[in-house]
């Protein structure tokens, strides 16, 4: 038994956005952030957010694994009115499935191919219109016990069309306390490791996410949601493998684009749209200050 779960862990901990060392099989984690509009900075507007994911592999016979992961997120919008604004009130729930083989080419070398639907909705739309289809391919090397990284690219059908991101992932010990950790363009960590049971740093994170909603009067539309987040965190260890993390930031980009459902573009990349003249339909959003605040539940490697 300790055999098969030191294998579980060895395999999997490339998966981690943690310290080498540890692994998340659960988090749960919620946001606020203080938003406003571009042009009526002086509105109450908030955004609130709940998060969680769940992370659960199956080793197989020839130590590959087949790699499973269940994201649930939900974003809460409350703004108020304006005079050229169609809709600024949104609640959007997505459920992200991330299913497939992480194949071991070597000791030092794998594959990963990842099946990725979502279920990106306001609960009023309906579920075969809420429903998005993606992929994950990347291809890993462990260049040393504290050096890794992966090359790869993410796609997904957004509702405005075809989204692909090209990543490099990389999970490097600078010295035995300085580290560096993240998926570029998604996400990144620096931080200072004095021990295992604390850390503290600089984190951002980049997300491109489209919704189906159908609330009142705006049947056949879609939100835009785009957010790039740049905050200071420290990880504390609880107790036992239980871990808490806070954030304090900034986010430089914080919007919720309203489109008709019809309305799309030739091709999505990260910070950059091909061939987009869509007509947005409401505001747009201006950066703001946000808090964050995570629990995790992180398995050790030995």
């Amino acid at each position: 038994m300790k055999t098969l779960l030191a294998l579980i862990l060895s395999v999997i901990v490339s998966i981690s956005v943690l310290a080498q060392k540890r692994i998340d099989i659960f988090t749960l984690s919620g946001n606020y952030n203080f938003m406003s509009t571009s042009d009526t900075a002086d509105t109450k507007n908030s955004e609130s957010a709940i998060m969680a994911n769940l992370v659960l592999p199956i080793v197989l016979k020839d130590s590959s694994v087949w790699y499973t992961s269940v994201d649930y997120q939900y974003f809460a919008v409350n703004n108020e009115p304006t005079a050229t604004s169609l809709q600024d009130k949104f609640n959007l729930h997505g459920i992200i499935l991330r299913t497939g083989l992480i194949y071991k080419l070597s000791s030092k070398t794998n594959i990963q191919v990842l099946f990725a639907p979502r279920y990106m909705t306001d609960f009023n739309a309906s579920f075969s219109n809420s429903l998005q289809l993606g992929g994950v391919l990347m291809f890993e090397k462990v260049k040393s016990p504290t050096y890794t990284y992966r090359v790869g690219v993410f796609y997904n059908q957004e509702f405005f069309g075809p989204y692909v991101v090209p990543v490099f992932y990389l999970d490097w010990s600078v010295t035995s306390k300085f580290k560096i950790n993240g998926l570029i363009p998604i996400y990144g960590k620096v931080y200072y490791q004095p021990n295992q049971n604390f850390s503290a740093g600089l984190h951002f994170i980049g997300l491109t996410t489209t919704y189906r909603i159908n609330e009142t009067n705006l049947e056949n539309y879609y939100v835009d949601r785009r957010s790039i987040d740049l905050s200071l965190f420290s990880n504390i260890h609880l107790f036992d493998n239980l871990f808490i993390e806070g954030r304090l930031g900034y986010s430089l980009s914080k919007d919720y684009g309203l489109f008709k459902e019809n309305d799309k573009i030739t091709l999505g990349l990260p910070l950059v749209n091909i061939g987009d003249d869509r007509d947005r339909q409401n505001n747009e959003f201006g950066g703001s200050l946000f808090v964050h605040l995570k629990l995790s539940y992180s398995l050790p490697l030995k």
